[in-house]
């Protein structure tokens, strides 16, 4: 009867227990990486788009302030401006943050006019 009952336990174990733990194994894996991918995703947009307004802050205080003062801030300097802040950008954009941009956003270029013009209207109001 015991040689039996262990027989029918490990039956059980084989079938049923091991395959169980490899999926729950599998599935916590895939969850695990989804949640690390998306903490890393968070945490690089929240570092490009600080980096995005340090660098319309940065322009407005060195640049446009100046201009705005003198009267000569035209929209040839606020092409200029532009310009200036989303090449400060992009230089201290890591290329992680650039591909996630790129990857999960679209094109970098459109993504970086849209922040700058953002952070302006947060500087104005």
């Amino acid at each position: 009867m015991n040689q039996i009952l262990l027989n029918v336990l490990a039956t059980v174990v084989t079938c049923i227990i091991l395959p169980l733990i490899s999926f729950l194994g599998l599935k916590l894996t895939q969850w695990l990486n989804t949640k690390i991918k998306n903490d890393k995703g968070k945490a690089l947009m929240e570092k490009a788009t600080q980096i995005v307004l340090d660098s319309v802050r940065c322009v407005f205080q060195s640049y446009v302030e100046a201009l705005k003062k003198s009267g000569g801030f035209d929209q040839k300097a606020q092409i200029y401006a532009f310009n200036l802040a989303k090449d400060t950008a992009l230089k201290q954009l890591g290329d992680d943050a650039k591909n996630y941009i790129s990857e999960n956003y679209g094109d970098l270029q459109d993504w970086l006019k849209t922040e700058i013009e953002a952070s302006i209207n947060k500087l104005k109001n």
